[in-house]
């Protein structure tokens, strides 16, 4: 059994080995030189086939920093070197939208769920292509706010993935707080108790209207967990279809299903004015109202497939 020391260290490559072609060499993600921002773009596309992770690149952008970097007229001809040669290494794509200085869209995704589910563990999995391991104690200081840029289809968008710890902050002022675009509401299938909580957070979304305007999705975490499960696959999936919203089954241990999960994300935002539309032509709310609570207390009905993430 490898160590968590072991595990981060051994599986986890630096982004200039497992980023792939045409990118910028010779720069760490984050580093800022001159008034560039050198960051992570996670590339993916949805084939027939599923969600296929195209890799992750560094692009490059204006430095968001409050006071701009002045260059210095003593640089040394090494470093003027090494950013005009980083500089023409950018795709056309990338150079347009610099030059045209297009603005990238950002939405908030909000990580809802009890204490110790894998929250942070995902989030942190959902910047990088490459393994980190969940069972890292390190990551339970990771928590907060964190920004990754996706590209889906050749379109760019930044997500604001917010993670805040449950017990410092109630699902009501978390939503009222923040006011995501789309609910990711995570519990684990070794914790029947976490379950509990994710069913109360979805009838609060409910009972709210949340769910009228935004995507809400329910993660079941930690199924690489198996021997030690005590909720079915069937339990979260009769959930998800019982409250009108997505279901899927993650381990952040094994990066299973976590770029599906990221992209159905993604998907559930762009559907959010179709939701709003649907919502509009719907019978009357207080039919709706009864007939939801119904489902709650467990009578069967006919959906569209709740594990689709990227249709309604």
């Amino acid at each position: 059994m490898i160590g968590q020391s072991n595990c981060y260290y051994f599986l986890q490559p630096m982004l200039v080995d497992t980023r792939r072609g045409g990118g910028v060499t010779g720069y760490e993600e984050g580093e800022t030189e001159d008034g560039i921002e050198y960051y992570r773009l996670r590339s993916f596309s949805i084939t027939a086939n599923g969600v296929n992770n195209l890799g992750d690149s560094l692009k490059t952008r204006r430095s968001r920093s409050i006071n701009s970097v002045t260059s210095s007229t003593s640089c040394s001809s090494t470093r003027e070197s090494r950013l005009l040669s980083s500089t023409s290494q950018l795709s056309g794509i990338e150079a347009e939208e610099e030059a045209d200085g297009e603005r990238v869209t950002t939405y908030k995704v909000g990580m809802l769920g009890a204490s110790e589910v894998g929250k942070t563990a995902l989030t942190a999995q959902f910047t990088t292509s490459d393994y980190i391991c969940a069972y890292d104690a390190s990551l339970d200081d990771e928590y907060g706010q964190k920004n990754v840029s996706v590209m889906l289809d050749g379109q760019e968008t930044e997500l604001e993935i917010i993670d805040h710890p449950a017990a410092e902050m109630s699902v009501e002022t978390f939503c009222s707080t923040y006011n995501p675009d789309v609910y990711v509401v995570v519990y684990s299938v070794v914790d029947r108790r976490s379950l509990k909580v994710a069913e109360e957070t979805l009838l609060y979304l409910w009972k709210s209207d949340y769910m009228v305007n935004h995507g809400v999705i329910l993660v079941g975490n930690k199924v690489d967990l198996e021997r030690k499960r005590e909720v079915p696959s069937m339990v979260g999936r009769r959930l998800a279809n019982s409250c009108g919203c997505k279901f899927i089954e993650t381990s952040s241990g094994l990066a299973h299903h976590v770029d599906e999960l990221l992209v159905g994300i993604l998907a559930q935002i762009k559907l959010n004015p179709q939701r709003s539309r649907d919502q509009a032509t719907r019978r009357r709310r207080s039919k709706h109202r009864r007939r939801i609570l119904k489902h709650l207390l467990g009578f069967k009905r006919k959906t569209k497939s709740c594990e689709n993430l990227f249709v309604l």
